[in-house]
């Protein structure tokens, strides 16, 4: 009596079932859509790019803890971009050639409603002149344009003032402000 359709159903079998586990180990992922970039609120900080400044944006959110360069990710609070002055106003492209920054910009988008108390203020990290760091000059004056952008259902302006750091560690803190849970 020959066996061999046996061991052909039973190898068959085996098969199907190793490819119904591998599918539901790994399951196809959705095709990629880009970067979702949703937020509700974008705060920026911008200064001159000919000036060699590195200057910082801070956020209190409601956790109570701060976003900055050191800690970039609290609640729906994130740091998108870190500028440090003229270390990063020159972009390599994939040409090999440079090309320069318009200005020099930190930005922290606040991706979802997160109800409470909000703090923004800016802070002079460095200011270089000849690159010689400027930490004992108290009159630097560098000009820091602070906006916050309200983004859904459209984009608007929701606070834009003008401040000015005169010395290396000075912060200033420019709006403070309380997000209603409905209120976006």
């Amino acid at each position: 009596m020959d066996r061999s359709p046996v061991w052909i159903g039973l190898c068959d079998m085996a098969l199907a079932v190793l490819a119904v586990v591998v599918v539901a180990v790994n399951p196809p992922k959705p095709p990629a859509h880009g970067v979702e970039m949703n937020a509700e609120i974008l705060a920026t900080i911008e200064w001159d790019v000919n000036v060699d400044a590195d200057a910082d944006i801070h956020m209190m959110p409601p956790p109570r803890k701060p976003v900055f360069y050191g800690s970039r990710d609290v609640g729906c609070a994130t740091l998108d971009r870190d500028s440090r002055g003229l270390l990063d106003s020159f972009i390599a492209l994939a040409d090999g050639s440079q090309t320069k920054v318009e200005s020099n910009k930190e930005t922290i988008p606040i991706r979802c409603v997160e109800p409470g108390h909000y703090d923004l203020a800016a802070n002079l990290y460095a200011y270089r002149a000849n690159s010689i760091n400027q930490v004992d000059r108290k009159d630097l004056g560098l000009k820091v344009h602070v906006e916050i952008l309200g983004l859904n259902p459209t984009v608007r302006v929701l606070f834009a003032k003008d401040i000015v750091l005169d010395r290396v560690c000075e912060t200033v803190n420019w709006v403070s402000f309380d997000m209603d849970p409905v209120a976006m």
